[in-house]
C-alpha cells in the first residue's frame, strides 16, 4: 500500500455502521492497523446518529441494508442535520442507484480488502473537504452581495431623506460605523431597514 496515501488517512476518525458484527470488527481492526482512530461501532441507524453527536467522527462508514432505518435514510439525516464525509459499504450493488440521491459521494460493494478501500476512503475525504470550501466560498460571496446591496440601500436613504450626495452619503455611514465601533454591513443594514 502506497505509504504517502495511508499518511493522508491516518489519524482520521471513523464510525463503522453495519448490522454483521463479525464485519465491523473486522473493519474496526483493518482501519486501526492502517492508523484510522474507530471512534465507535453501530449496529443500526439510531444507533449510528446517537453516536455521531457524542463522537463527532471525521468519515462514517454506512451499511444500507439494515433492520428499521435503512442506510439510505441515515444518510439522508446525516447531511442534514451533522454533514460529514459518509461512505456506502454494502454487499448489495443494487441499491447504488437510490444511495445516489443521499448526497454521499462514494459506494463500494463490500471487500475484506482494505487496501481496495484505501483510495476511496481518500477520495471521500477530500471530495468532502472540497465541496466544504466551496459551501463556504458561496455562502461568503452570498454574505457580500447582502452587504452591498444594504450598503446601497442606507446610501440611497441618505441620500433621498437628506438631498445628498452618494459620496457624503458613505461618508456619514463610515461615520457612524466609527462612533459606534461597528462593522460596516451592519450599520448599513441598520440604515437601510430603519
Amino acid at each position: 500500500m502506497n505509504k504517502q496515501v495511508i499518511s493522508e488517512i491516518q489519524g482520521t476518525t471513523v464510525l463503522v455502521v453495519d448490522d454483521d458484527v463479525d464485519f465491523t470488527e473486522m473493519m474496526r481492526n483493518q482501519l486501526e492497523h492502517i492508523g484510522m482512530k474507530v471512534v465507535g461501532v453501530a449496529h443500526n441507524g439510531p444507533d449510528a446518529l446517537d453516536m455521531i453527536k457524542e463522537r463527532d467522527p471525521g468519515l462514517v462508514m454506512l451499511d444500507i441494508r439494515m433492520e428499521g432505518m435503512d442506510g439510505i435514510e441515515v444518510a439522508r439525516i446525516i447531511n442534514r442535520t451533522e454533514p460529514r464525509p459518509v461512505m456506502f459499504l454494502s454487499a448489495h450493488p443494487e441499491y447504488a442507484p437510490g444511495a445516489r440521491d443521499t448526497g454521499v459521494f462514494t459506494y463500494l460493494v463490500k471487500t475484506s480488502s482494505i487496501e481496495k478501500m484505501v483510495p476511496s476512503i481518500v477520495m471521500t475525504l477530500n471530495h468532502f473537504r472540497e465541496m466544504s470550501a466551496l459551501k463556504a466560498m458561496m455562502e461568503s460571496m452570498r454574505e457580500s452581495v447582502e452587504n452591498e446591496s444594504a450598503i446601497n440601500s442606507a446610501a440611497g436613504r441618505l441620500m433621498d431623506t437628506k438631498g445628498i450626495t452618494r459620496e457624503r452619503a458613505m461618508e456619514e455611514i463610515r461615520k457612524r460605523c466609527r462612533e459606534s465601533n461597528r462593522p460596516l454591513a451592519d450599520v448599513a443594514k441598520e440604515l437601510a431597514e430603519g
